[in-house]
């Protein structure tokens, strides 16, 4: 594990944003409130989901017991006690995002004093359920305990990570009293979890941070777009449906009206518009548009459709560029069939008097 450069995470971080994307970060407090009030196996169940597993996590006791994904060490490098935990990987593992990982079973092991510091537990746990990702991904890199680390951190457990890593515990060594004073020496032992030098997690830590602005401000713009295109597409249909009611009672007068002359060009327009099945294809086109437009909410990536996204993709990014596209299409379509009726209305509106148009 000695020896791993800078150069080696930083490219590590790539490849992870690559394959799961980058999440913002989870609400911590919602994380460790059933921890604080002593309920581990919910606790687990809310990291898990957090990282993506629909898991259904069974939380058992064991003490002592050894770690096989987690490094505990005091600050000059010793190996100390500390919480503990291990979960078991089964070989039948389902994939990553897929149907067969809803509510199955996942076995946890912890030690007895997981209570003790929240945090702490929290990123220990996300560290181990991330070699659960990594496997369901069938990730060649899956029982690498420096991608263990890397998968919670990009995945939106960074800042608990950064919080939990180092728990400092003081201890009373010796203690005496004189007859004016007395003299307490304390010792103060730091145990650091997980396989990151400090420099490392810094790293990871702040490009993390800047891949999330990057992508925070590029989902923000595309958003701001695909809401204009689709207030405008919606703007489009409402001028659509009032164009062809108002086709409609020109019609109406017109046909009121049949003494009033008109140009043979026009007579012949007219004329076609009272075909059977005329008004019909506009409203064809009208129901279709509306049908279409209400279509397009649920294929909003996930996350996309509210204010706010909480999980950023390369696959959300080209989700958001199809949609605009598509957007600008049916509208470029129906401000098609919109000049076709304004045109209609036009020739109609030379034989309707003035107070009828009034």
């Amino acid at each position: 594990m000695e020896g791993v450069s800078n150069e080696y995470i930083s490219n590590a971080v790539d490849q992870l944003t690559i394959q799961l994307g980058v999440k913002e970060p989870v609400a911590v407090a919602t994380i460790l409130k059933p921890l604080r009030a002593g309920n581990i196996k919910e606790c687990t169940q809310r990291i898990a989901a957090y990282l993506g597993l629909p898991v259904e996590v069974n939380v058992s006791h064991a003490l002592p017991m050894v770690s096989t994904g987690l490094a505990k060490t005091d600050c000059d490098g010793r190996g100390v006690g500390g919480i503990t935990a291990q979960v078991s990987i089964p070989s039948y593992l389902p994939f990553y995002g897929t149907p067969g990982l809803e509510k199955f079973p996942i076995f946890v092991k912890v030690s007895e004093n997981c209570l003790k510091y929240p945090l702490a537990f929290a990123a220990i746990m996300a560290h181990e359920l991330s070699h659960i990702v990594l496997h369901s991904l069938q990730h060649k890199e899956r029982d690498n305990e420096f991608y263990a680390d890397l998968t919670p951190m990009v995945l939106g457990f960074s800042k608990v990570m950064k919080d939990g890593r180092k728990v400092k515990e003081t201890q009373i060594v010796d203690s005496r009293n004189y007859v004016v004073y007395s003299q307490t020496l304390t010792q103060t032992t730091t145990t650091t979890y997980g396989y990151l030098t400090d420099s490392q997690f810094k790293l990871v830590f702040d490009k993390i941070d800047r891949i999330l602005k990057e992508y925070r401000a590029s989902c923000r713009d595309s958003k701001q777009g695909l809401r204009r295109k689709l207030t405008d597409y919606e703007k489009g249909i409402r001028v659509y449906r009032h164009q062809l009611s108002k086709l409609d009672r020109f019609m109406k007068y017109v046909d009121r009206d049949r003494t009033t002359r008109m140009s043979q060009e026009n007579a012949a327009r007219i004329i076609a518009i009272h075909q059977p099945g005329y008004f019909d294809r506009f409203e064809n086109i009208l129901r279709s548009n509306e049908e279409k437009c209400e279509q397009i909410y649920p294929r909003l990536p996930l996350g996309l459709s509210s204010s706010t996204a909480s999980h950023y993709t390369t696959k959300t990014e080209g989700s958001l560029r199809l949609l605009c596209n598509d957007v600008d299409v049916l509208l470029s379509s129906l401000e098609q069939e919109c000049l076709v009726l304004k045109n209609d209305i036009a020739v109609l509106k030379k034989y309707v008097s003035f107070w009828a148009r009034l």
